[in-house]
Parts: C-alpha cells; sequence; structure tokens
C-alpha cells in the first residue's frame, strides 16, 4: 500500500511539474505580462487605468504594444492592446463578441446590439439602420434649438459655463425626440413623469449597470441591493413604454421624410419588450457622443486664438449653406478640427471583447513579440483606440499634440484612425454625431468672438474621453 501511495505522488508531482514547465514554455511565446497584486480579477489593473486614464498610455510605454493579464489559473486572462493590427482585428473580427455584457446589462437595456452576438445582433442592427440613413439625419431643426438653447445660456450667464452639463441638458432634448419622438419642453401629455426625472433615473440606471459590469453577475447578486436598482429599471421601462405607444400611433406614411427612432422600431419589433431594448440602448450608446466630442473641441480651441479665429471669420463670412449637411462636411477647417479631436480624444477610448472560439491575432506572440499571437476562445481582449491614436510611428513626433492642420496632408489608415470602431460593429451613430458636433461649433463661432478654458485637461478615458475636471468655459462676445 505504502508503494501505491508513493506511486500515486510520484505521478501527481510529474503532473504538476508538466504543466509548470508547459506554462513557462507557453509564457515566453506569450506577451509581456502585466504584474498584478490580484490574481483573480486583476482589479488593480481596473482602478488604476479608470482613476489615471494616462496609465494606459504609460502601460504600452512600459510593456509595449500589447501585454496580457493572468489570473492563477490562467496566464492569459486578457490581453491589451495598441498595436494598429491587433486593435482593428479585435473590432472588425467574427471570432470576437460582446455577449459578456448581457448579465450586466439585461436588467436595465434587454438584449440588443450592444449585448448580443450572432442572428440576434445582426436581426438589431438591421432595425435600427434606418433611423440613421442621411434623409433622416440630415434634418437641422430641432438641432437649431438646441443650439439656440446653448448660445441664450451662455449669454445669460455673461459668458462664463460649465459646457458639459450644459450640453447634456441641451443634447438630452435632442435625443429624446430622435429616439423616443417625446419634446421633453412639451406640457404634460400623459408620459409617466418629466424629463428631468427621467434622466436622473437614467443616470442613475447607469451607475447600478456599471457597478454590476465592474464586479460580474455572481458578485453583484451576492453583494448589491436589487430592490432599487429593479425600481429604477421599471420606472425606465415605464417611460420607454411610452415613447413606444406614441410610435405605434405615429402617421404610417412611408414617404414621411423622418422618422423617430420608436416609429422606426416598434413595427419590426418582435414585442413591447424588443422594441424597449432597441430603445434603451440606442440612448445608451447616442448619449455622450455629441457632447463630449463639442466640448473636447472648445476645449482645444481655447489653446488655439488663431485657429478659431479663422474658423469664425470662415462661418461668419459664409452662405446660409454653410449650415447644411453638405455645406458643413465641405468645410475644411471644420472637419480637421473634428478629426483632430477625435485622434487626440477619441470618444469612446477602449472597447472590451472577449474571443468566443479560438483565433489568432497578427502581432504580440513569439520571444519577441512581433509573430502572429495564438488567442483561446475566452480570453478578454481590450483594442485601445487611444494607444494606437497617439503612436508616433503613425502620427510623427508631434502625436500628442493637437494639430488640425496635419490633415492637411495626412490620411491615416483604416486601422490607425478607430474613433468610432471598425468593421461590422462601427458606431451607426457616427455621421449623425459629426454633422451635429460640426452644426455646434459653427454656431458658436459664428456668434462669440473668443475663448478661453478655465480648467485643465486630466483625461478621465472610464467610458467616454472627457476631461475629469470638467469644462469651464467663457465665451466672449
Amino acid at each position: 500500500m505504502q508503494s501505491l501511495y508513493l506511486l500515486v505522488g510520484t505521478l501527481l508531482a510529474c503532473h504538476v511539474l508538466y504543466l509548470f514547465i508547459k506554462r513557462r514554455i507557453r509564457a515566453r511565446n506569450l506577451p509581456p505580462k502585466y504584474w498584478t497584486i490580484d490574481p483573480f480579477m486583476n482589479l488593480d489593473w481596473t482602478f488604476s487605468t479608470a482613476l489615471n486614464a494616462k496609465e494606459q498610455l504609460t502601460l504600452f510605454e512600459k510593456y509595449g504594444h500589447t501585454y496580457r493579464l493572468s489570473k492563477l489559473t490562467n496566464p492569459m486572462a486578457a490581453i491589451v492592446t495598441c498595436h494598429p493590427e491587433n486593435a482593428h482585428a479585435v473590432l472588425v473580427g467574427q471570432d470576437w463578441g460582446i455577449g459578456f455584457r448581457k448579465p450586466g446589462m439585461g436588467q436595465m437595456l434587454g438584449s440588443g446590439f450592444i449585448c448580443t452576438d450572432g442572428p440576434e445582433w445582426k436581426r438589431s442592427r438591421k432595425m435600427l439602420r434606418p433611423a440613421f440613413h442621411r434623409p433622416n439625419i440630415d434634418n437641422f431643426n430641432v438641432l437649431e434649438g438646441v443650439a439656440d438653447k446653448v448660445i441664450a445660456s451662455i449669454e445669460a450667464a455673461d459668458g462664463k459655463v460649465e459646457m458639459s452639463s450644459l450640453m447634456y441638458d441641451a443634447l438630452m432634448h435632442s435625443s429624446m425626440q430622435f429616439i423616443l419622438g417625446i419634446d421633453s419642453t412639451e406640457a404634460d401629455d400623459g408620459r409617466p413623469m418629466n424629463a428631468q426625472t427621467f434622466n436622473k433615473l437614467w443616470q442613475e440606471g447607469l451607475l447600478g449597470m456599471g457597478i454590476r459590469l465592474l464586479l460580474g453577475e455572481s458578485l453583484s447578486k451576492t453583494f448589491l441591493p436589487k430592490a432599487r436598482y429593479q425600481d429604477v429599471c421599471d420606472q425606465i421601462h415605464s417611460f420607454l413604454d411610452f415613447a413606444i405607444d406614441k410610435g405605434e400611433k405615429a402617421d404610417p406614411d412611408p414617404t414621411k421624410k423622418t422618422k423617430t427612432m420608436a416609429e422606426i422600431v416598434t413595427p419590426q419589433a418582435k414585442d413591447r419588450a424588443d422594441a424597449r431594448s432597441q430603445l434603451a440602448q440606442t440612448m445608451l450608446a447616442s448619449q455622450d457622443t455629441t457632447g463630449v466630442l463639442t466640448c473636447n473641441v472648445v476645449h482645444l480651441l481655447s489653446s488655439r486664438p488663431d485657429l478659431w479665429a479663422q474658423l469664425r471669420k470662415e462661418v461668419s463670412s459664409a452662405s446660409p449653406e454653410l449650415l447644411t449637411w453638405d455645406g458643413l462636411r465641405s468645410n475644411t477647417t471644420i472637419q480637421n478640427i473634428l478629426l483632430e479631436t477625435l485622434r487626440l480624444r477619441p470618444v469612446f477610448p477602449q472597447t472590451g471583447r472577449i474571443a468566443i472560439r479560438d483565433t489568432v491575432l497578427p502581432s504580440g506572440g513569439g520571444p519577441n513579440h512581433d509573430q502572429p499571437l495564438p488567442v483561446p476562445a475566452g480570453t478578454f481582449a481590450i483594442s485601445n483606440a487611444w494607444g494606437v491614436h497617439v503612436s508616433k510611428e503613425i502620427y510623427g513626433p508631434d502625436a500628442n499634440e493637437w494639430k488640425p492642420e496635419r490633415w492637411n496632408n495626412f490620411k491615416p489608415g483604416s486601422k490607425e484612425f478607430l474613433p468610432f470602431g471598425a468593421g461590422p460593429r462601427a458606431c451607426l451613430g457616427k455621421d449623425k454625431a459629426l454633422a451635429e458636433a460640426a452644426y455646434l461649433l459653427a454656431r458658436l463661432a459664428r456668434r462669440f468672438e473668443s475663448l478661453e478654458s478655465l480648467t485643465p485637461w486630466k483625461p478621465d478615458a472610464s467610458f467616454s474621453m472627457k476631461n475629469k475636471k470638467g469644462y469651464r468655459i467663457t465665451f466672449k462676445v
């Protein structure tokens, strides 16, 4: 019997040694390892890169363009990359999915294009696409009212405003009209709450959802209170149901030039819950895009009075056609400003995916980390567009400087400029966001002679790229 125990012990020891050697050999061909103090969830990495956004770039400088996060049982639990080939491959590849988001998002947002893969994602995307066709988004009537409101608020405050809160409030109005068909300025029309109450509930819901995504399904169910979050979700759903009812009663005339998202989605939806999910997920995807982009543009322009003067001269002397879809897209100065802002401060600085099957990334493997990298199914990957956009190999030694004029003679490849993602999952609302930001910028430049920022730049890249210190701006007539 003693001999048997000895044999079993020897076999176990050999097996452990085999696994250890196999792991060490494999590790030699893996990307550099981020040394974590939390080998279970890598929360130290999560919090350090969230609380100090520049740490994202610092880690690339330390480890190279691609590095890995490990766990006790997995030497490559996650990959973080700013290599343009890798970042692009993660975004466009059919081997990468986002279904992991559904447990954290589903209670509030349901099932839709933000948290599904395969046929379900394709169906959702197909339902929403008509809302972003040009005939449905090139009418600036609602946006004109938004610009009027923003300018009036700036003037009422003697030119000194917190730009982010001002833009958020104003754009929530246009977003409600475009997505839900609800005019937030109208008197009571039977809706379950006013727009301000809905906005507060929406923000509370997003906070709860974000915590659940961070902690994961098991920890969330164990430690987070359920009743309040469920109540918030129920109230949000009741507001969306009101919009769905309006969409069902809307004029079905197929020749109608513009339609709200609710009018487009509701007839295609499987049921009310499906329609509600599509609307809620569109609201999440669109809520910060135009506002954050416009705030970043204004903040950066405050350091370039020469460029503001040039822009002001162009828009002040231009014909009324400038403030149209075609006019704004053909104005080189405006487009260069937007492109350079999206390069240096991409609205969505990084995006997560999970490998749904064994796959390969173009770079990061081998002893010199310049060979293809085999990636097992279940590996999480973070595609960091910000890191791609400040690469000196791509954008030159001044890559960290904001220079809109660089776009006069420079055109990056599709893998080198990823402000709205890439491939089949690229942002549907990209053209709408760019047109809105261009319009608002032109209107501000027409009205105000100069501007000055009162807040230094400290990036917050936890979700969208914004200034952690806010956007206190002084405009002068």
